[in-house]
């Protein structure tokens, strides 16, 4: 099997990976309808969340294994994020199309809503190839089975390995690193890569929270919704960062479309105002999500909040480690606190931030490099 940490710590990868296999199989049927956005959604998270755990949990299996799972799972998260992208696109002009758009406008928003969707259904047509590929080979099926005899029913489910703490440590602190390294990319808007790259960090993190949450509960919920929101506000910057550098492609290709078809580019006038309109508009929109996203990053400073939480995780590792004979290596570097301090800590990062919307998945189960 290729086993190199306990079996108790395999078997809560196990089961946690079981969960996302699960949500995937549950939402196949649905995706490859077409008609079921948030199917869409649905499994492009999940598949998310399963790649995240295959590396979080690779010592559980073999290299190989590990791999290929990966390789298969990475097939789904392209496929769905192309239509859902497309998905959003779509919804985002119908929207704003039926908000009272002045009349001059609404000729470059329809053709520019006709593309969308003419992209829409081939992006269907891949992820119905992808799915119909995985199904004929068992792909779900085989993770199921092999995840499922993983796990020994006759184990006490409310024991927790304390060597899982030290895991959870390790791995949520190589995430937050990670994710804290582009911070000196932030303050200026022009670093849109940097900024994308970012919000793929942050899920990362957000994942292998979520992961290792059920084991701190309730400390790590409310990171796991700070960043939820840093998500949403990286992941609208993009989104206007990819209009803003889509539209102007968009109105040469159309130009280039016309000309072709009319042999002149006069039809092009009446698409430019709307396509000049909402280019103006996304340009205003990424400005003012920049903003709030450095807003939130600066009350996120002021109350130390990653020192703080790097403290919970280093907090339950003593407390969970100090009895048993745990093995803490070097890179693990906690430094310990007392029973108090780390209770301080947690009613202190409660207050963090509201809760931001809930994922979908945490009601059916989610609503996540990059993925």
């Amino acid at each position: 099997m290729g086993q190199k940490q306990p079996k108790s710590i395999c078997d809560f990868s196990a089961a946690y990976m079981l969960k996302q296999v699960l949500n995937l199989e549950n939402d196949i049927g649905n995706a490859l309808g077409g008609e079921d956005s948030e199917a869409i959604h649905r499994m492009r998270v999940s598949s998310r969340r399963l790649r995240n755990s295959i590396d979080l949990f690779k010592d559980c299996f073999s290299g190989k294994k590990a791999k290929a799972w990966d390789d298969e799972i990475r097939k789904i998260t392209r496929a769905l994020g192309n239509a859902r992208d497309l998905d959003i696109q779509i919804k985002f002009i119908n929207q704003a199309y039926e908000d009272s758009l002045e009349t001059t406008y609404k000729p470059g928003y329809r053709r520019l809503l006709l593309r969308l969707k003419q992209s829409r259904v081939k992006a269907q047509e891949k992820v119905n190839k992808t799915l119909t590929k995985l199904e004929k080979k068992e792909v779900f099926g085989q993770m199921h089975s092999y995840l499922q005899g993983l796990i020994d029913d006759n184990v006490d489910a409310s024991f927790i390995d304390p060597s899982l703490y030290v895991v959870a440590y390790q791995a949520i602190n190589r995430a937050l690193d990670d994710f804290l390294s582009y911070q000196l990319f932030i303050y200026s808007s022009e670093n849109a890569d940097k900024l994308h790259a970012m919000r793929i960090a942050g899920k990362h993190l957000r994942y292998s929270m979520e992961a290792f949450a059920p084991i701190f509960d309730p400390a790590l919920n409310p990171y796991i919704n700070v960043m939820r929101e840093i998500q949403d506000q990286l992941g609208a910057f993009h989104d206007n960062d990819v209009w803003v550098s889509w539209l102007p492609k968009f109105i040469k290709k159309e130009q280039a479309r016309i000309e072709d078809y009319f042999g002149n580019t006069g039809p092009l006038e009446r698409l430019l105002p709307g396509s000049h309109h909402l280019l103006e508009d996304r340009m205003d929109a990424r400005d003012a999500v920049h903003q709030s996203f450095l807003n939130t990053w600066h009350i996120l400073e002021g109350e130390n909040a990653w020192e703080v939480l790097r403290r919970i995780l280093q907090g339950f590792v003593h407390d969970k480690t100090a009895k048993e004979d745990v093995r803490i290596s070097p890179e693990t570097d906690v430094h310990y606190g007392n029973e108090g301090e780390r209770r301080d800590q947690v009613e202190f990062e409660v207050e963090l931030l509201p809760d931001s919307e809930e994922d979908p998945q945490n009601t059916t189960e989610e609503k996540s490099q990059g993925m």
